[in-house]
């Protein structure tokens, strides 16, 4: 899209002069200035304006937006995944210092060890995963959680960890945010943080059984005068 802007923007540049038209409304640059503090002067007309101005630096902020929020993310999952053994089977040596140097860029403090003890780490691992039958090998982080040794091959096991909980998707903030509108109610406005936060575990974790002897038992740790004591 950025290798065409000129064509697209012809179009719709086109299309705002005719709107333009029909309301009356005069597609004038802002005049030059001789000293260029808030803004630069462009050269041209009224369409090399909005185009140099405003299309072009809006264009590059989306694009740069997208590549933030969609491909790093992306790289960053693709060399999580190579350490399933599905993956790390069909790896090189070029790969797994790739690897190895993602991690310590993004999880520094999970690295049991230097860069070079990892680097050792995932290359007895990568044998390990080359000695495993093709039908056996784990293909879920959760399968090779259970499979990997902890003690043997401790920063890959919490990577394994953080490669299980990574989220999917956002359902439980959105969740959480209906939760909050069934809850912060008008006659609950003035609700405070910890019982608000309270109520929204309780609405959310239906599951969990709470019984009245662990909610006799908490209020009874509170410093009160009065004794809770059935």
């Amino acid at each position: 899209m950025r290798c065409d802007s000129d064509l697209k923007f012809k179009s719709l540049y086109a299309a705002a002069k005719e709107m333009a038209d029909k309301l009356d409304i005069n597609l004038a640059p802002p005049r030059n200035i001789g000293i260029q503090k808030n803004r630069d002067n462009y050269e041209g007309g009224p369409e090399e304006y909005f185009r140099r101005s405003i299309f072009h630096p809006f264009l590059d902020h989306l694009l740069m937006q997208l590549k933030i929020r969609f491909l790093e993310h992306r790289e960053l999952l693709s060399k999580i995944q190579n350490i399933l053994p599905t993956k790390c089977s069909e790896l090189n040596t070029k790969e797994i210092s790739e690897t190895v140097n993602t991690f310590a860029k993004e999880w520094p403090i999970d690295i049991k060890g230097s860069t070079d003890d990892f680097i050792a780490e995932m290359t007895m691992w990568h044998r390990h995963c080359l000695n495993m039958s093709k039908d056996k090998r784990p293909r879920t982080f959760i399968e090779t959680l259970n499979y990997c040794n902890s003690a043997l091959y401790p920063s890959i096991h919490t990577f394994l960890q953080i490669g299980a909980t990574l989220p999917v998707s956002v359902a439980t903030s959105e969740r959480s945010f209906s939760c909050l509108r069934r809850l912060k109610t008008y006659l609950r406005n003035k609700t405070g943080e910890e019982r608000l936060n309270g109520l929204m575990l309780l609405n959310l974790y239906r599951d969990v059984e709470v019984t009245c002897e662990e909610v006799i038992d908490i209020m009874a740790k509170k410093p009160r005068r009065i004794d809770l004591v059935l």
